[in-house]
Protein backbone atom coordinates (compact mmCIF):
# COMPACT_ATOMS: atom_id res chain seq x y z
CA UNK A 1 0.00 0.00 0.00
CA UNK A 2 2.85 2.46 0.80
CA UNK A 3 4.29 2.05 -2.47
CA UNK A 4 0.47 2.37 -4.01
CA UNK A 5 0.64 5.47 -2.35
CA UNK A 6 4.05 6.74 -3.17
CA UNK A 7 3.68 6.04 -6.49
CA UNK A 8 -0.11 7.77 -7.26
CA UNK A 9 1.59 11.12 -5.23
CA UNK A 10 4.67 10.88 -7.74
CA UNK A 11 2.12 10.49 -10.93
CA UNK A 12 -0.54 13.03 -9.53
CA UNK A 13 2.75 15.72 -8.79
CA UNK A 14 3.92 14.74 -12.84
CA UNK A 15 0.14 15.91 -14.31
CA UNK A 16 0.37 18.76 -12.24
CA UNK A 17 3.76 20.13 -13.37
CA UNK A 18 2.89 18.90 -16.91
CA UNK A 19 -0.32 21.28 -16.46
CA UNK A 20 1.28 24.40 -15.61
CA UNK A 21 0.09 27.33 -17.97
CA UNK A 22 1.72 28.23 -21.17
CA UNK A 23 1.36 30.53 -23.10
CA UNK A 24 0.27 30.56 -26.56
CA UNK A 25 3.64 32.06 -28.23
CA UNK A 26 5.43 29.52 -26.46
CA UNK A 27 7.62 27.23 -29.51
CA UNK A 28 5.97 24.39 -30.78
CA UNK A 29 7.46 20.62 -29.94
CA UNK A 30 10.99 19.83 -31.52
CA UNK A 31 11.32 17.05 -33.25
CA UNK A 32 14.71 14.99 -33.60
CA UNK A 33 16.34 11.92 -35.17
CA UNK A 34 19.28 10.30 -33.84
CA UNK A 35 21.14 6.45 -33.75
CA UNK A 36 23.43 4.48 -34.94
CA UNK A 37 24.41 1.48 -37.14
CA UNK A 38 27.27 -0.60 -36.63
CA UNK A 39 28.42 -3.68 -38.60
CA UNK A 40 31.71 -5.79 -38.02
CA UNK A 41 33.02 -9.60 -39.49
CA UNK A 42 32.92 -11.95 -36.53
CA UNK A 43 35.12 -14.80 -36.19
CA UNK A 44 35.02 -17.64 -34.03
CA UNK A 45 37.39 -20.41 -32.67
CA UNK A 46 35.29 -22.17 -29.94
CA UNK A 47 34.45 -26.09 -28.16
CA UNK A 48 30.98 -26.84 -28.89
CA UNK A 49 29.88 -29.80 -27.57
CA UNK A 50 26.40 -29.48 -28.72
CA UNK A 51 26.68 -28.63 -32.14
CA UNK A 52 28.98 -27.42 -35.36
CA UNK A 53 29.08 -23.93 -34.62
CA UNK A 54 29.86 -21.23 -38.03
CA UNK A 55 33.39 -19.54 -37.75
CA UNK A 56 32.64 -16.91 -39.80
CA UNK A 57 29.71 -14.30 -39.91
CA UNK A 58 28.88 -10.40 -40.84
CA UNK A 59 26.73 -9.55 -37.81
CA UNK A 60 24.81 -5.85 -37.50
CA UNK A 61 23.13 -3.99 -34.47
CA UNK A 62 21.27 -0.86 -35.67
CA UNK A 63 19.34 1.50 -33.85
CA UNK A 64 16.60 4.55 -34.61
CA UNK A 65 16.61 7.43 -32.14
CA UNK A 66 13.03 9.39 -32.10
CA UNK A 67 12.78 12.51 -30.01
CA UNK A 68 10.15 15.15 -29.65
CA UNK A 69 10.49 17.87 -27.16
CA UNK A 70 9.33 21.57 -26.15
CA UNK A 71 11.20 24.11 -23.45
CA UNK A 72 8.58 26.28 -22.06
CA UNK A 73 8.95 29.72 -20.55
CA UNK A 74 7.82 28.16 -17.28
CA UNK A 75 11.16 26.31 -16.95
CA UNK A 76 9.88 23.13 -17.43
CA UNK A 77 11.17 20.88 -20.52
CA UNK A 78 8.51 18.20 -21.76
CA UNK A 79 9.55 15.16 -24.16
CA UNK A 80 9.06 12.02 -25.71
CA UNK A 81 12.05 9.12 -25.95
CA UNK A 82 11.38 5.71 -28.52
CA UNK A 83 14.76 3.66 -29.36
CA UNK A 84 13.89 0.90 -32.40
CA UNK A 85 16.27 -1.64 -33.45
CA UNK A 86 15.95 -1.61 -36.83
CA UNK A 87 17.46 -4.45 -38.25
CA UNK A 88 15.20 -7.10 -40.27
CA UNK A 89 16.23 -10.14 -37.32
CA UNK A 90 14.77 -7.66 -34.57
CA UNK A 91 11.48 -7.20 -36.58
CA UNK A 92 11.69 -3.22 -36.06
CA UNK A 93 11.22 -3.91 -32.13
CA UNK A 94 10.54 -0.75 -30.07
CA UNK A 95 13.15 -0.96 -27.67
CA UNK A 96 12.56 2.17 -25.48
CA UNK A 97 9.88 4.48 -25.22
CA UNK A 98 9.17 7.13 -22.09
CA UNK A 99 8.16 10.31 -21.42
CA UNK A 100 9.95 12.75 -19.27
CA UNK A 101 9.98 16.24 -17.87
CA UNK A 102 12.82 18.01 -16.60
CA UNK A 103 14.02 21.40 -14.61
CA UNK A 104 16.02 22.69 -12.52
CA UNK A 105 14.60 20.12 -9.66
CA UNK A 106 15.44 17.61 -11.82
CA UNK A 107 14.43 14.90 -14.14
CA UNK A 108 11.63 12.48 -14.46
CA UNK A 109 10.99 9.52 -16.57
CA UNK A 110 7.69 7.53 -17.20
CA UNK A 111 7.71 4.35 -18.87
CA UNK A 112 10.01 1.29 -20.70
CA UNK A 113 12.95 2.94 -19.94
CA UNK A 114 15.96 1.40 -17.73
CA UNK A 115 16.31 2.49 -14.41
CA UNK A 116 18.44 3.90 -11.47
CA UNK A 117 20.65 1.13 -11.21
CA UNK A 118 21.31 1.44 -14.77
CA UNK A 119 21.36 4.80 -15.33
CA UNK A 120 23.91 5.86 -12.98
CA UNK A 121 26.01 2.67 -12.78
CA UNK A 122 30.04 3.81 -13.67
CA UNK A 123 31.41 0.75 -15.66
CA UNK A 124 35.35 -0.11 -16.61
CA UNK A 125 36.70 0.91 -19.53
CA UNK A 126 36.78 -1.70 -22.57
CA UNK A 127 38.51 -2.56 -25.68
CA UNK A 128 35.33 -2.54 -27.62
CA UNK A 129 31.97 -1.55 -25.69
CA UNK A 130 30.31 -3.07 -28.47
CA UNK A 131 32.14 -6.47 -27.67
CA UNK A 132 33.01 -6.26 -23.88
CA UNK A 133 31.43 -2.91 -22.49
CA UNK A 134 28.46 -2.66 -19.87
CA UNK A 135 26.21 -4.13 -22.33
CA UNK A 136 27.92 -5.15 -25.21
CA UNK A 137 26.14 -6.13 -28.57
CA UNK A 138 28.03 -8.09 -31.33
CA UNK A 139 28.80 -11.77 -29.07
CA UNK A 140 29.22 -14.88 -31.29
CA UNK A 141 29.93 -17.43 -28.16
CA UNK A 142 27.92 -20.52 -28.01
CA UNK A 143 26.37 -21.02 -24.31
CA UNK A 144 28.04 -24.08 -23.33
CA UNK A 145 31.23 -21.89 -23.63
CA UNK A 146 29.65 -19.30 -21.40
CA UNK A 147 27.65 -17.92 -23.68
CA UNK A 148 26.77 -14.27 -23.88
CA UNK A 149 28.33 -12.03 -20.64
CA UNK A 150 27.15 -8.18 -19.93
CA UNK A 151 27.51 -6.63 -15.98
CA UNK A 152 24.64 -4.19 -16.87
CA UNK A 153 22.32 -3.76 -13.75
CA UNK A 154 18.86 -3.51 -15.39
CA UNK A 155 17.27 -6.04 -13.17
CA UNK A 156 13.76 -4.83 -14.19
CA UNK A 157 14.86 -4.37 -17.96
CA UNK A 158 12.59 -1.84 -19.48
CA UNK A 159 9.46 -2.24 -18.09
CA UNK A 160 7.30 0.54 -17.07
CA UNK A 161 8.35 2.24 -14.33
CA UNK A 162 8.88 5.95 -12.57
CA UNK A 163 12.22 7.70 -11.76
CA UNK A 164 13.96 10.73 -10.81
CA UNK A 165 16.90 11.83 -11.31
CA UNK A 166 18.31 14.65 -8.98
CA UNK A 167 20.39 17.31 -10.71
CA UNK A 168 24.25 17.24 -9.95
CA UNK A 169 25.26 19.57 -6.80
CA UNK A 170 28.88 19.93 -7.07
CA UNK A 171 29.41 16.32 -9.17
CA UNK A 172 27.36 14.74 -7.21
CA UNK A 173 23.66 13.05 -8.53
CA UNK A 174 20.75 10.48 -7.38
CA UNK A 175 18.21 8.57 -8.61
CA UNK A 176 15.37 6.40 -7.21
CA UNK A 177 12.78 4.07 -9.86
CA UNK A 178 9.79 2.12 -8.84
CA UNK A 179 8.63 -0.76 -10.84
CA UNK A 180 4.97 -2.11 -10.16
CA UNK A 181 4.94 -4.97 -12.66
CA UNK A 182 8.44 -6.76 -13.41
CA UNK A 183 8.58 -8.52 -17.09
CA UNK A 184 11.11 -11.25 -17.64
CA UNK A 185 13.77 -9.80 -19.55
CA UNK A 186 14.95 -12.44 -21.75
CA UNK A 187 14.13 -16.20 -23.38
CA UNK A 188 15.15 -19.31 -21.54
CA UNK A 189 18.77 -20.61 -22.00
CA UNK A 190 20.52 -24.09 -21.18
CA UNK A 191 21.15 -22.79 -17.82
CA UNK A 192 17.53 -21.42 -16.79
CA UNK A 193 17.53 -17.39 -18.00
CA UNK A 194 18.89 -14.59 -17.37
CA UNK A 195 17.64 -11.50 -14.97
CA UNK A 196 19.95 -8.28 -15.30
CA UNK A 197 22.59 -9.97 -17.37
CA UNK A 198 23.33 -12.26 -14.51
CA UNK A 199 23.10 -16.33 -15.01
CA UNK A 200 20.32 -17.87 -12.89
CA UNK A 201 20.07 -21.76 -12.35
CA UNK A 202 16.93 -23.10 -12.54
CA UNK A 203 13.49 -21.88 -13.52
CA UNK A 204 12.69 -18.32 -13.79
CA UNK A 205 9.06 -16.40 -14.31
CA UNK A 206 7.22 -18.45 -16.29
CA UNK A 207 9.91 -20.56 -17.61
CA UNK A 208 11.60 -17.29 -18.83
CA UNK A 209 9.79 -17.30 -22.61
CA UNK A 210 6.15 -15.33 -21.90
CA UNK A 211 6.61 -11.99 -20.19
CA UNK A 212 3.31 -11.61 -17.73
CA UNK A 213 1.77 -9.22 -15.86
CA UNK A 214 -0.64 -11.31 -13.97
CA UNK A 215 -0.13 -11.38 -10.33
CA UNK A 216 0.74 -13.74 -7.63
CA UNK A 217 2.57 -15.90 -10.34
CA UNK A 218 4.86 -18.21 -8.40
CA UNK A 219 8.93 -17.27 -9.65
CA UNK A 220 8.13 -13.62 -10.93
CA UNK A 221 8.88 -10.28 -8.67
CA UNK A 222 6.68 -7.11 -8.09
CA UNK A 223 7.19 -3.64 -6.68
CA UNK A 224 11.04 -3.37 -7.84
CA UNK A 225 13.20 -0.63 -6.09
CA UNK A 226 16.19 0.85 -7.17
CA UNK A 227 18.33 3.41 -5.79
CA UNK A 228 21.76 5.00 -7.20
CA UNK A 229 24.54 7.49 -7.06
CA UNK A 230 27.14 8.81 -8.82
CA UNK A 231 29.70 10.86 -8.34
CA UNK A 232 32.04 12.75 -11.28
CA UNK A 233 35.04 14.98 -10.42
CA UNK A 234 38.28 16.65 -11.43
CA UNK A 235 41.64 17.15 -9.06
CA UNK A 236 44.29 18.86 -10.87
CA UNK A 237 45.22 16.04 -14.03
CA UNK A 238 43.20 13.55 -12.43
CA UNK A 239 39.32 13.06 -13.54
CA UNK A 240 37.67 10.90 -11.19
CA UNK A 241 34.10 8.91 -11.30
CA UNK A 242 32.35 6.95 -8.13
CA UNK A 243 29.16 4.97 -8.60
CA UNK A 244 26.81 2.55 -6.86
CA UNK A 245 23.59 1.07 -7.00
CA UNK A 246 20.99 -0.69 -5.55
CA UNK A 247 17.71 -2.60 -6.54
CA UNK A 248 15.44 -4.64 -4.60
CA UNK A 249 12.06 -6.87 -5.26
CA UNK A 250 9.69 -8.77 -3.92
CA UNK A 251 8.59 -12.40 -4.64
CA UNK A 252 4.86 -12.68 -5.68
CA UNK A 253 4.95 -16.24 -4.76
CA UNK A 254 7.30 -18.49 -3.50
CA UNK A 255 8.64 -20.99 -6.03
CA UNK A 256 9.72 -23.59 -3.66
CA UNK A 257 13.66 -23.24 -2.49
CA UNK A 258 16.30 -23.25 -4.34
CA UNK A 259 14.57 -21.43 -7.54
CA UNK A 260 14.11 -18.30 -8.96
CA UNK A 261 11.46 -16.47 -6.41
CA UNK A 262 11.90 -18.11 -3.43
CA UNK A 263 13.62 -14.91 -2.05
CA UNK A 264 13.48 -11.04 -2.45
CA UNK A 265 15.35 -10.32 -5.39
CA UNK A 266 18.58 -7.76 -4.04
CA UNK A 267 21.07 -6.73 -6.34
CA UNK A 268 24.45 -4.54 -5.72
CA UNK A 269 27.06 -2.69 -8.04
CA UNK A 270 29.95 -0.34 -7.69
CA UNK A 271 32.08 1.25 -9.60
CA UNK A 272 35.15 3.45 -10.48
CA UNK A 273 37.42 5.01 -13.34
CA UNK A 274 40.18 7.29 -13.00
CA UNK A 275 41.39 9.01 -15.92
CA UNK A 276 44.93 10.39 -16.01
CA UNK A 277 46.00 12.21 -19.26
CA UNK A 278 45.94 9.79 -21.81
CA UNK A 279 45.37 7.13 -19.54
CA UNK A 280 42.19 5.46 -18.51
CA UNK A 281 41.54 2.52 -15.17
CA UNK A 282 38.44 1.01 -13.81
CA UNK A 283 36.79 -1.91 -12.50
CA UNK A 284 33.41 -2.56 -11.45
CA UNK A 285 31.59 -5.20 -9.26
CA UNK A 286 28.31 -6.42 -9.37
CA UNK A 287 26.56 -9.01 -6.94
CA UNK A 288 22.93 -10.45 -7.07
CA UNK A 289 21.31 -13.21 -5.10
CA UNK A 290 19.41 -13.62 -8.24
CA UNK A 291 15.99 -14.02 -5.81
CA UNK A 292 17.27 -17.56 -4.94
CA UNK A 293 17.06 -18.43 -1.25
CA UNK A 294 20.06 -20.57 -1.26
CA UNK A 295 23.40 -21.33 -3.44
CA UNK A 296 22.35 -18.81 -6.10
CA UNK A 297 24.16 -16.02 -6.16
CA UNK A 298 26.09 -14.23 -8.58
CA UNK A 299 29.67 -12.04 -8.33
CA UNK A 300 30.67 -10.09 -11.72
CA UNK A 301 33.63 -8.15 -11.53
CA UNK A 302 35.51 -6.38 -14.60
CA UNK A 303 38.89 -4.07 -14.97
CA UNK A 304 39.64 -2.61 -17.81
CA UNK A 305 42.18 0.03 -19.31
CA UNK A 306 42.44 2.77 -22.26
CA UNK A 307 45.09 4.56 -23.39
CA UNK A 308 44.35 7.60 -26.38
CA UNK A 309 46.92 8.93 -28.76
CA UNK A 310 45.40 11.16 -31.33
CA UNK A 311 42.33 9.44 -32.55
CA UNK A 312 43.42 5.59 -31.59
CA UNK A 313 42.31 4.38 -28.58
CA UNK A 314 43.66 1.01 -27.01
CA UNK A 315 41.80 -0.78 -24.50
CA UNK A 316 41.98 -3.81 -22.32
CA UNK A 317 40.01 -5.83 -20.37
CA UNK A 318 39.06 -8.26 -17.83
CA UNK A 319 36.13 -10.11 -16.64
CA UNK A 320 35.32 -13.10 -14.11
CA UNK A 321 31.82 -14.05 -13.32
CA UNK A 322 30.93 -17.07 -10.54
CA UNK A 323 27.64 -18.43 -10.03
CA UNK A 324 26.45 -20.66 -7.27
CA UNK A 325 25.00 -24.00 -8.32
CA UNK A 326 25.80 -27.87 -7.64
CA UNK A 327 28.70 -27.21 -8.90
CA UNK A 328 29.97 -23.13 -9.26
CA UNK A 329 29.82 -21.92 -12.48
CA UNK A 330 32.88 -19.48 -13.42
CA UNK A 331 33.41 -17.77 -16.71
CA UNK A 332 36.42 -15.81 -17.33
CA UNK A 333 37.15 -13.05 -20.04
CA UNK A 334 40.06 -11.22 -21.57
CA UNK A 335 39.29 -8.50 -24.05
CA UNK A 336 42.57 -6.35 -26.57
CA UNK A 337 41.46 -4.18 -29.04
CA UNK A 338 41.64 -0.79 -30.68
CA UNK A 339 39.17 2.00 -31.94
CA UNK A 340 40.09 4.86 -34.91
CA UNK A 341 38.02 7.34 -35.34
CA UNK A 342 38.35 8.88 -38.74
CA UNK A 343 35.79 11.34 -38.46
CA UNK A 344 32.88 12.84 -36.32
CA UNK A 345 31.03 10.09 -35.21
CA UNK A 346 32.19 7.64 -36.82
CA UNK A 347 34.91 4.70 -35.85
CA UNK A 348 36.81 1.70 -36.92
CA UNK A 349 37.13 -1.25 -34.29
CA UNK A 350 39.01 -4.16 -33.58
CA UNK A 351 39.38 -6.82 -31.02
CA UNK A 352 40.22 -10.51 -29.46
CA UNK A 353 38.46 -12.08 -27.22
CA UNK A 354 39.14 -14.84 -25.69
CA UNK A 355 36.48 -16.88 -22.76
CA UNK A 356 37.08 -19.62 -20.68
CA UNK A 357 33.69 -21.34 -18.69
CA UNK A 358 34.21 -24.07 -16.55
CA UNK A 359 30.84 -25.61 -14.85
CA UNK A 360 28.46 -23.80 -17.19
CA UNK A 361 25.14 -24.24 -15.99
CA UNK A 362 26.40 -25.47 -12.50
CA UNK A 363 27.02 -29.36 -14.24
CA UNK A 364 30.59 -30.17 -13.09
CA UNK A 365 33.33 -30.99 -15.78
CA UNK A 366 31.04 -28.89 -18.47
CA UNK A 367 33.92 -26.76 -19.05
CA UNK A 368 34.73 -24.78 -22.86
CA UNK A 369 36.34 -21.86 -24.13
CA UNK A 370 36.37 -20.20 -27.56
CA UNK A 371 38.01 -16.97 -29.39
CA UNK A 372 36.25 -14.18 -30.87
CA UNK A 373 37.81 -11.87 -32.87
CA UNK A 374 36.21 -8.99 -34.37
CA UNK A 375 36.31 -5.97 -37.35
CA UNK A 376 33.74 -3.49 -37.67
CA UNK A 377 32.88 -0.13 -37.39
CA UNK A 378 30.03 2.07 -36.11
CA UNK A 379 28.63 5.45 -37.56
CA UNK A 380 26.39 7.35 -35.57
CA UNK A 381 23.76 9.87 -36.34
Amino acid sequence: MKNILMSTAALAGLALVAAAPARADEPALQLGLGGYISGYAVYTDQDDAAASTREFDFRKDTEIHLNGEVALDNGITAGAHMEILADRADGGTMEESYLYLSSSWGRINLGEEDGASYLLQVGAPSADDKVDGIRPDIATISPVNGGYVDYAHDDFGYSNKLTYITPVFNGFQAAASFTPSIEPTSAATNAGFTLGGLAIAGDGPNNGFTPSVLDDEAGEFENGMEIAARYEGSFDAIDLALGAGYSTASTEADAGAGLVGSDDLQTWNVGANIGWGAFGLGAAYVTSNNGIDEDGDTDLWVAGVDYTMGAYKLGLSYLDRQTEGAAEEEVDRWTAGVIYEWGPGMTFRGAVQFQDAENVGGVAGADGDATQVTLGTQLEF
